[in-house]
């Protein structure tokens, strides 16, 4: 019995997919600081924003707009909750090649009130950011 769960095991991990990073950044924004950018791909650009306005009971509300369109999270530290996936674009012949934004709730300081964000691209998107305002 333990060999099959072993076997079991060892296929599914074969066939799960780990993201392959295109790019990955860190963060560090005061409440209501804006990090803005725009997101390329195929010579297409879309502009994205991002902030927080609130911290309430572990977690955090993030304001997402990204090509004019917004989105509202709240995102917590704990493994289920950390993390926002968006789809940036389709890929019209292959599904693979979709490409993706994750958002990532690090960590929350107390002292300073400042939140630790993780962005990160999978696909064949890139971020152009700007200074944070």
């Amino acid at each position: 019995m333990n060999k099959i769960f072993i076997f079991l095991f060892f296929c599914a991990a074969l066939y799960a997919k780990t993201p392959l990073w295109n790019m990955s950044k860190n963060i560090t924004l005061k409440k209501d600081e804006i990090f803005q950018g725009e997101i390329s791909q195929d010579q297409m650009r879309k502009p994205i924003s991002l902030r927080w306005t609130l911290y309430k009971n572990y977690g955090l509300v993030v304001l997402i707009t990204y090509d004019k369109f917004p989105y509202q999270v709240i995102l917590y530290k704990d493994a289920q909750r950390d993390t926002f996936k968006l789809k940036l674009y389709d890929s019209v012949f292959d599904e693979k090649e979709n490409s993706f934004l994750y958002l990532s709730f690090r960590n929350y300081d107390e002292k300073s009130h400042k939140a630790d964000l993780w962005l990160g691209i999978s696909g064949e998107a890139q971020l152009f950011s700007r200074e944070q305002r």
